[in-house]
């Protein structure tokens, strides 16, 4: 066989004279190919005079030597030889001409995948920088936000005029709808970024949905919307994944089927699709009769920060951010997201979306047995106008094993009634046409009393329940729509039991629980380095009961800690001197596991790992700021107090001791101080602040006295040492506290 060899030269070796094969003067075939970027054929090179053998085939006699190019320039060199004259035809030629296009198309890929992994590798650095950008940008957002939130949640509480109490409302809707966009905003930024990891618990998909029901149900109330979902036979309870982004979705889509619907109805609808083992496909659809979406405009609602219509943002608000965020946790989760619907008004429409989670086992919650002694086999009359309402309690009570009747209207009710058939129990609307539910319960007990046919009203959120229970009827319990399957189903086996029910609301309230204090007791110490959060967060404390302490940093926290023990320490993470994080670790470190508190962390840092980090570090719980009362209400009554010896003296009172040097200081000096103070203070201002906050201002003007005092210190001795930065971060802290106090000058 021939001896045929070849190889492929390296554009680098062309510039280089360490490859094997020399590359002096003309005297290669390699470097004629090279410097003119032409093929270069010997059909016998003893014949070429300044031919000199290639050391890899000495008695080489053929030779083709062909550059591979990438537009003008040489990438290497294809070099083929034989020790045969005259070997190479020239369908040999084409044959390595074609090679030679190919490796030169597969070098220039390659080139381009060393670029575009560089390029990644920018990328991946900008997002890494963008993601440390958002989480400073999120706490220096929030921590405001907490101010603003918190203290119009305590204005709220107080004693307004009509007027004020709107005004009011009105920054405390701005709030929150402020909040909104920046959650919405961090979201798909960590999205994009690939910052967003998923939580694998198990959880309760009823739950889930009972709870997104719960916060869009205010205004699907406001609207007289029906708002309630439906579960599918064999879908299961108890799933393994992400509860909060689950949740997250569902309330993305009903708040959205909530805003476009004028009036109907919005119905959750839930299926499964069995897999493998334990695996299956959870099928969601939210349904609405809302004003539709033209099928030509489909295609905009998934991209980020776009909607339907131009006019949508300004006649309905909301940030185009919502449904580009389901989209991309539902291919998080292994599902997806789509939309049906006819553009026609009335008609609505339907989200659909998936995901794909495994199964586990749970204990069968009691009123889903269709077992349950009390209300197997009770005869139930459902009277409601909206037939979607009537199926759905239908079904539930089926599952118990009740035998229900529905009927859509009072003529009807009392048609069935009068006519003798034996209801055990009835379930009235209260808005229904023609006859209301209080006046098909005032002609129903015309024939049948409290005990023979006992009644249950659902009413909307906003409806009076007062009329309800000043009507005389005899309700045995009143409801609040959406109801939930347990809800409904404790108060039927109350009513067969003979128990009494609960008349109070089940829903959840935002009202300030101002006895947990008393029910629960705690030592609470408040590590907050900003002196307004501090305040707001304080207040919020107070009102639940509790008289905590506060100090301004780490330090101050272990300085405190060797004085007395605390059974809780609300821990900002971000403070001067020595953060939240360490001083943690100290805590852990230096106490004993008796003396050692429960540190809940406080941060306005959204990002994904600030709770692991946080709970990595050793803290116990994390709440984000702005800190919600129902939250911070919840993570204390999971707090246990210290179990210490009884002669444990009680914790001082820090806040007094901070204050020690206004309360010491004599007379003369105090009443000077405060005579020139008011001299540049505007007095209508304070009189107006006095009536909004009360005797919290004299708190806040000690504050003021003594955050001045540092701060134009700070000032001075910045403008001496020419200390820009210092400066501008003093005089930004002085504004506004001092235009609160109306201290313009």
């Amino acid at each position: 066989a021939p001896a045929l060899v070849g190889s492929i030269v390296p554009g680098q070796a062309l510039l280089d004279r360490e490859h094997m094969i020399p590359l002096d003067g003309e005297q290669s075939l390699v470097a004629r190919a090279a410097r003119t970027g032409e093929i270069v054929h010997a059909a016998d090179t003893a014949l070429e005079a300044d031919f000199m053998p290639n050391p890899l085939l000495p008695e080489t006699r053929s030779e083709v030597a062909m550059p591979l190019m990438a537009g003008d320039r040489v990438l290497g060199i294809l070099d083929v030889q034989d020790n045969q004259p005259g070997r190479f035809t020239q369908s040999d030629l084409d044959i390595f001409s074609t090679l030679a296009g190919q490796i030169s198309t597969a070098l220039q890929n390659a080139g381009l995948f060393e670029e575009v992994q560089q390029t990644a590798e920018r990328l991946r650095a900008v997002d890494r920088l963008k993601s440390e950008f958002l989480a400073d940008m999120s706490h220096e957002i929030r921590t405001p936000m907490n101010a603003i939130i918190g203290m119009t949640g305590l204005l709220l509480d107080t004693d307004l005029t009509l007027e004020q109490r709107d005004y009011v409302e009105t920054v405390r809707n701005s709030g929150d709808a402020l909040l909104t966009i920046i959650n919405d905003i961090l979201d798909f930024s960590k999205i994009e970024s690939g910052k967003l990891e998923l939580e694998e618990q198990s959880f309760n998909l009823r739950d889930c949905i009972e709870e997104a029901l719960d916060l869009l149900a205010p205004k699907a109330a406001e609207k007289g919307l029906e708002l309630t979902y439906i579960i599918h036979d064999r879908t299961p309870e108890a799933l393994v994944g992400d509860i909060t982004r689950v949740r997250q979705i569902l309330v993305n889509l009903l708040s959205n089927a909530v805003k476009f619907t004028e009036k109907g109805e919005v119905i959750i609808s839930v299926v499964c699709r069995r897999l493998k083992g334990n695996l299956c496909d959870i099928h969601f659809a939210v349904k609405d009769t809302g004003i539709g979406i033209p099928p030509e405009r489909v295609d905009r609602l998934f991209r980020a920060f776009s909607q339907v219509y131009a006019s949508t943002n300004r006649k309905y608000g909301g940030t185009g951010l919502g449904l580009a965020i389901s989209k991309r946790l539902c291919e998080m989760m292994g599902g997806s997201i789509w939309v049906e619907s006819e553009g026609i008004p009335g008609r609505g429409t339907t989200f659909h979306f998936t995901i794909r989670a495994e199964t586990v086992p749970s204990q069968k919650y009691i009123y889903l047995d269709s077992r349950h002694r009390q209300v197997a086999g009770k005869r139930l009359l459902i009277v409601d106008d909206n037939a979607t309402n009537r199926r759905i309690l239908a079904r539930q009570t089926q599952a118990w094993g009740m035998l229900p009747v529905e009927v859509a209207s009072g003529s009807e009710a009392m048609a069935r009634i009068r006519g003798g058939e034996p209801f055990d129990v009835a379930i009235l609307d209260m808005h229904m046409p023609d006859m209301d539910g209080l006046t098909l319960g005032a002609e129903i007990r015309k024939y049948r009393d409290s005990q023979t046919l006992p009644l249950v009203m659902l009413t909307s959120m906003g409806q009076p329940r007062e009329a309800c229970e000043n009507s005389g009827i005899d309700f045995a319990v009143c409801l609040t729509k959406p109801v939930k399957s347990s809800q409904l189903n404790g108060a039927l086996a109350r009513i067969f039991a003979g128990q009494p029910i609960p008349t109070r609301d089940q829903t959840v309230s935002s009202q300030i629980d101002s006895k947990l204090g008393e029910r629960h007791p705690l030592r609470i110490l408040l590590a907050e380095d900003d002196t307004v959060n501090q305040k707001v967060t304080l207040r919020l404390l107070e009102k639940m009961g509790y008289r905590a302490d506060a100090v301004s940093n780490g330090l101050e926290v272990l300085e405190v800690l060797e004085q007395q023990p605390y059974d809780v320490i609300l821990m900002d993470v971000h403070m001067p001197e020595l953060d939240g994080l360490e001083a943690t670790r100290c805590i852990r470190e230096r106490w004993s596991l008796r003396r050692q508190p429960q540190i809940v962390a406080m941060t306005a840092n959204a990002m994904q790992g600030d709770r692991e980090l946080c709970l990595e570090t050793g803290m116990d719980d994390y709440v984000s700021k702005p800190v919600r009362i129902e939250r911070l209400a919840g993570v204390l009554s999971k707090c246990r107090p210290l179990a210490l010896p009884a002669d444990t003296p009680a914790a001082p009172q820090v806040r007094q001791a901070q204050n020690k040097d206004a309360s010491a200081m004599s007379e003369p000096v105090a009443k000077s101080r405060t005579l020139r103070a008011l001299e540049a203070v505007d007095i209508a201002v304070l009189e107006e602040l006095t009536a909004r906050v009360g005797e919290v201002l004299s708190e806040v003007i000690d504050l003021f006295f003594k955050n001045t005092s540092e701060l134009l210190a700070t000032m001075r001795q910045a403008v001496n040492q020419g200390d820009s930065e210092s400066l501008f971060h003093a005089a930004h802290s002085l504004k506004p506290t001092s235009a609160m106090l109306g201290a313009i000058p």
